[in-house]
């Protein structure tokens, strides 16, 4: 299966499945596809979260990490294509372990087609708590004529 089907879109309003994706080490890592409200084609590459594991998972290597950024730029640039028409329509942004909320490294995939709308994302991200909060106070009949699904 090529990289390009592991990060397939699900259609508009849909979410996708979690996609367990193993590095050269043999551990692995997951794409996942959070929710955030207005931006259906996020997703984040990282590494195992603690409690999904059963032992635990060890802390990454600096060359795992440095697969892992190959390996997002390369599920975003297959996905700048899929959505866009152009390879180059992404950004990929790092956390590492220490410096987010999440003690464990990730990176964040934002396929947009302009300056504007990557703002727009990470603003997005930004707000993500208050605007889940906000969306389930909605009746689910608006929510779902506001979110087009």
């Amino acid at each position: 299966m090529t990289t390009a089907e592991l990060a397939a879109t699900s259609t508009e309003g849909e979410r996708a499945p979690t996609r367990v994706l193993c590095l050269s080490t043999g551990r692995c890592v997951e794409l996942r596809a959070p929710h955030v409200p207005f931006a259906p084609h996020y997703r984040v590459l990282s590494w195992p979260r603690p409690s999904t594991s059963r032992h635990g998972s060890p802390a990454a290597t600096e060359r795992e990490i440095d697969e892992m950024f190959a390996l997002a730029h390369e599920i975003a640039r297959a996905r700048g294509r899929e959505l866009f028409g152009d390879p180059e329509c992404f950004a990929v942004l790092f956390n590492g372990a220490r410096a987010a909320r999440m003690p464990w490294p990730h990176f964040h995939l934002i396929p947009a087609r302009s300056p504007a709308e990557r703002r727009r994302v990470l603003l997005l991200l930004w707000l993500k708590r208050l605007s889940r909060r906000l969306l389930r106070a909605i009746p689910t009949t608006l929510r779902r004529r506001l979110l087009g699904a």
